[in-house]
């Protein structure tokens, strides 16, 4: 996990000013693997509210405002408390969107840990038995 929040953060300069920069840096640097199983939870219900998941995903109201509350806490904490002085600047400097940005890549970080499991690894590998693997090898002789 700590690899792969190092490559994340190497690409972050490529795509973000120096103040967003920072601000992503402090927000990883501050978020714990309890948080970041906060924000799949969180991500996961978001998702499951598309029209065309919805029926695949049955989500009590109850879990949604859980889900929210301590989503909630997290970025409570870590903008007003642990990231305050990078969040002031990235926006003072760089605008609104450095929020954006920032949080762009904690989901690129969630992400990365719902597919590194091994149930999501196998279900992702499938997908092969499906693939008309003649026809994509010729294309690419």
């Amino acid at each position: 996990m700590k690899k792969f929040i190092f490559t994340i953060i190497l690409g972050v300069s490529l795509n973000a000013g120096v103040y967003t920069n920072q601000l992503i840096k402090c927000m990883v640097k501050n978020t714990t693997p309890q948080n970041i199983t906060t924000l799949k939870k969180w991500m996961f219900f978001a998702f499951a509210q598309d029209s065309d998941l919805k029926k695949y995903a049955k989500i009590s109201l109850k879990d949604k405002k859980e889900v929210n509350k301590e989503m909630g806490k997290y970025v409570t904490k870590l903008l007003t408390d642990k990231c305050a002085a990078e969040l002031k600047n990235a926006v003072k400097y760089e605008g609104a969107k450095s929020i954006s940005i920032a949080f762009e890549y904690l989901g690129r970080i969630a992400g990365s840990a719902i597919t590194s499991s091994p149930d999501v690894k196998l279900f992702f590998s499938d997908l092969t038995k499906y693939v008309d693997m003649k026809k994509l090898d010729k294309i690419l002789k």
